[in-house]
C-alpha cells in the first residue's frame, strides 16, 4: 500500500502541473533537485550546518534528497494585470530518524505591488545570507515556515502628500502553529509597518516595527485559550484579555506578544552600498518603551559591487540580550494580586505558551537562543533560562577566488546565565563555516557545493563537520 503522505505529494504535483497548464500557456515551470549530505565528529551537527536552514537539515549525520517545482511571477507585467506563482518543495532525510516533509507549498497572487501568499512559503533571504538572523532579531530563517496567509506590499509605496521623500510598506498575516507544542494548535498573528525617508540621492532611512502574537489553542495545563473573533480583535490591537483569560493576560496583552523595532540606514554609493541596521526586541510595555534599550541586533552589511571580486559582500553583527529591562521581577502580593514589573523580560519564553517562540523545536528568532531539548512527547518547552542572555559576534564574507565562489561565517557567543544566578565561568562557543561552489563543468550534469565547519569552546563539545551538495536546476 502506498503511504498517504506520498499519495498527497503525488496529488499536489499533478495539481501543480494542471494549474500551470490551465492558467498560462506561456509560463515555464522551474525545477530544482538536490542531493545533500552532512557529517560531523559528534552525534549532532555543527552550529552553522543547521542554523538558518528553515529547519530542513536534521541535527545528526544525514543524507537528503530535495525536489521542488516552481512557477514564478513574470518579470514584466502590464499595469493593473494579475499574475500568480506556485511552488512545492519536498525533502526526504535519512538521518537518526527518517523524515519526509513538504517544506514549501504555496500559491501567490500579485496585483501591482500588492501580493497575497497562501500556504507555506519561505521568507526572502536578505543580506546575501550572511546575517546571523536575516536582519531581524525576532524572526530569522532558522525555523520552518508557517502555514497560513500573508498579504503585503512587495515594495515601498510613495505617500501622496510627500512623494519626493516618504514611502511605506507593510504586511498582515495569520498562521497556524501545527507542530507538537505545549499549547496545541496555537495561532500566530503578524503585522508590520515600515516607513522609508529619502534623505538625499544616496542616503535613505527606514524605520518600522514587527508585531507578533501567539494566541488561541488548547493548553494541557490552562485549558482552551480565548479564540473568539472578539479575542482576535484584542490580539491585533494588543489589548488585554477578557474575564475568560488568565490573570497574566488580563494584566498584559492577550496571548504571547512580542516584536521588534527596526532602524536601518542605507547608503547607495557609486562603488559600494552600505546598510546599517538595528533590530530591537520587545515583549511587553517596558520593551516597547525601550527600557531594555541596550538589547538588539546591531549590523553592518557592505556590497562592494564586485560580484567576481575576491570579496564581494561583508556582514558584521553584534547581538546583545543581557539587559532585559533590568532585574526587577514580576511578583504576587500578600492578597494574591499579580503585579507586573519592567524587568526580567525572559526573551522568547511565556508562562502559558510554554513552547515559547519556537516552531518544530527551533528558535524562530536568532539561532543563538538555545531551546530546551524536546521531552518524551516531542514538545519543546521554550528556551533555557539564562541562555537567552548572551553577547554574540558574527562576521560573514562572500567572494570569488579564481572561478570558485565561496561563503564563510565566523561567530562567537558568550552565555551569561540568569539574574542572581549568572555563570561563574561563562560558557563560550566559537563556530565557523566555509562553503565553496565549484565552477560549472560542462561534462557534469550537476552543480557541486562542498564545505567544512566547526564548533569550539566550552558551551558545546568540540565538533568538526563537512558537507557535500549536488544540485540541478532548470526549466521545463
Amino acid at each position: 500500500m502506498i503511504c498517504p503522505k506520498y499519495l498527497a505529494s503525488i496529488f499536489l504535483l499533478v495539481s501543480f502541473l494542471f494549474l500551470n497548464k490551465v492558467f498560462s500557456q506561456e509560463s515555464t515551470i522551474r525545477y530544482q533537485v538536490e542531493l545533500n549530505s552532512n557529517i560531523s565528529s559528534q552525534d549532532s551537527l555543527t552550529f552553522w550546518q543547521t542554523a538558518n536552514k528553515f529547519r530542513a537539515i536534521p541535527n545528526s549525520n544525514t543524507a537528503q534528497i530535495s525536489a521542488g517545482l516552481f512557477r514564478d511571477f513574470k518579470d514584466e507585467l502590464e499595469y493593473g494585470a494579475l499574475d500568480y506563482a506556485l511552488g512545492i518543495q519536498a525533502i526526504s532525510s535519512l538521518a537518526e530518524k527518517k523524515e519526509t516533509i513538504i517544506n514549501q507549498l504555496y500559491a501567490s497572487v500579485r496585483w501591482g505591488k500588492i501580493q497575497l501568499d497562501a500556504g507555506v512559503k519561505h521568507r526572502e533571504v536578505l543580506f546575501e545570507g550572511l546575517s546571523s538572523s536575516n536582519g531581524e532579531i525576532t524572526y530569522s530563517n532558522n525555523a520552518r515556515s508557517f502555514p497560513g496567509y500573508n498579504i503585503y506590499l512587495t515594495d515601498f509605496v510613495k505617500l501622496p502628500f510627500a512623494k519626493k521623500w516618504l514611502s511605506f510598506k507593510g504586511n498582515y498575516s495569520d498562521y497556524l502553529l501545527n507542530d507538537k507544542r505545549a499549547v496545541d494548535n496555537a495561532r500566530l498573528h503578524h503585522k508590520s509597518l515600515h516607513f522609508k525617508y529619502k534623505l538625499s540621492d544616496k542616503l535613505e532611512l527606514i524605520t518600522g516595527l514587527n508585531h507578533y502574537v501567539q494566541w488561541g489553542g488548547t493548553s494541557s495545563t490552562f485549558g482552551k485559550q480565548p479564540s473568539s473573533f472578539k479575542d482576535y480583535l484584542r490580539v491585533i490591537t494588543a489589548q488585554s484579555g477578557g474575564s475568560d483569560s488568565t490573570i497574566g493576560d488580563q494584566i498584559n496583552a492577550l496571548g504571547n506578544t512580542l516584536g521588534s523595532y527596526l532602524v536601518q540606514l542605507n547608503y547607495n554609493g557609486g562603488n559600494t552600498n552600505w546598510n546599517f541596521y538595528w533590530s530591537h526586541p520587545f515583549e511587553d510595555r517596558s520593551g516597547r518603551e525601550l527600557s531594555n534599550y541596550p538589547d538588539a541586533l546591531y549590523g553592518v552589511f557592505i556590497d562592494l559591487k564586485k560580484p567576481d571580486g575576491l570579496i564581494s559582500h561583508i556582514s558584521t553583527e553584534v547581538t546583545y540580550t543581557k539587559h532585559q529591562s533590568g532585574k526587577s521581577p514580576h511578583f504576587t502580593d500578600e492578597f494574591g494580586v499579580a503585579h507586573s514589573a519592567s524587568g526580567r523580560d525572559n526573551y522568547f519564553n511565556n508562562g502559558i505558551y510554554n513552547s515559547g517562540w519556537t516552531y518544530f523545536g527551533n528558535s524562530i528568532g536568532s539561532p543563538y537562543f538555545s531551546t530546551v531539548p524536546s521531552n518524551e512527547n516531542g514538545i519543546t518547552n521554550g528556551f533555557i533560562l539564562g541562555e537567552n542572555r548572551f553577547t554574540a559576534f558574527n562576521i560573514g564574507i562572500k567572494g570569488r577566488i579564481h572561478k570558485f565562489n565561496y561563503m564563510t561565517k565566523l561567530s562567537h557567543v558568550t552565555y551569561l546565565g540568569w539574574f542572581e544566578n549568572e555563570y561563574e565561568v561563562k560558557p563560550k562557543q566559537f563556530s565557523g563555516i566555509l562553503e565553496i561552489k565549484l565552477p560549472e563543468i560542462k561534462k557534469l550534469p550537476v552543480d557541486i557545493t562542498f564545505g567544512t565547519s566547526f564548533d569550539t569552546g566550552t558551551y558545546s563539545p568540540i565538533n568538526f563537520g563537512g558537507f557535500l551538495k549536488l544540485s540541478k536546476r532548470g526549466v521545463f
